[in-house]
């Protein structure tokens, strides 16, 4: 029942000297023989001390058994979590649909060079035309590939496939220079963005 020696022996100590003061006060009172008085103390702690020792053991182990099967409940909870995200990956948009009139665009992805606010509009220039969609910046920002979209200013969204050159323009300013002489401005976040996407 006891975890060492250590604990037992103090344990012993303990016992012989409360049993040792209890029998003298009780010899005091009962005017009974020591030895006797003695005995059935020691007997009567030495029976507690078992009978508390068993049971703490009880509850306690009783507990750490409880934590233990709360501990794996929850590492499974979190394996099942894990599972769950990875199994639901965010899909990104693979092209943009833009009407125009009676007419619907379709525009492909590798198509887009880069994307411009334009007040409650985003103009989208690919390489063939510019369309006009009613759409936020924050929406592509969040719905297109990040790494192949990049927000470099809060008026741009550029498809890395067409930069051809960074220039520093102002400080904490950049020109963007992209494959058919569009120049875009970037900022020192934008910039940041890019050298980690190019790895630059």
């Amino acid at each position: 029942m006891f975890e060492n020696k250590r604990t037992i022996f103090i344990t012993i100590g303990f016992l012989i000297v409360w049993s040792v003061i209890i029998s003298w006060l009780l010899r005091f009172i009962t005017k009974e023989n020591l030895l006797l008085l003695f005995s059935i103390t020691i007997l009567s702690f030495g029976l507690f001390a078992f009978i508390l020792q068993f049971l703490t053991n009880k509850i306690f182990l009783s507990q750490d058994e409880q934590d233990e099967n709360q501990g794996v409940k929850i590492n499974d909870e979190k394996d099942i979590i894990e599972e769950t995200d990875t199994s639901q990956e965010k899909e990104y948009v693979e092209r943009i649909s833009v009407k125009t009139g009676q007419k619907l665009d379709v525009l492909i992805l590798k198509d887009i060079m880069f994307l411009q606010s334009n007040g409650d509009y985003v103009s989208i220039y690919s390489k063939d035309n510019v369309y006009l969609k009613e759409q936020t910046m924050k929406y592509f920002e969040k719905n297109l590939p990040p790494k192949q979209f990049i927000r470099i200013h809060r008026s741009y969204i550029v498809n890395i496939d067409f930069i051809s050159s960074i220039q520093s323009y102002k400080k904490n300013q950049f020109i963007v220079k992209l494959n058919n002489n569009y120049e875009l401005k970037a900022s020192q976040t934008g910039y940041k963005l890019l050298k980690e996407i190019l790895s630059i």
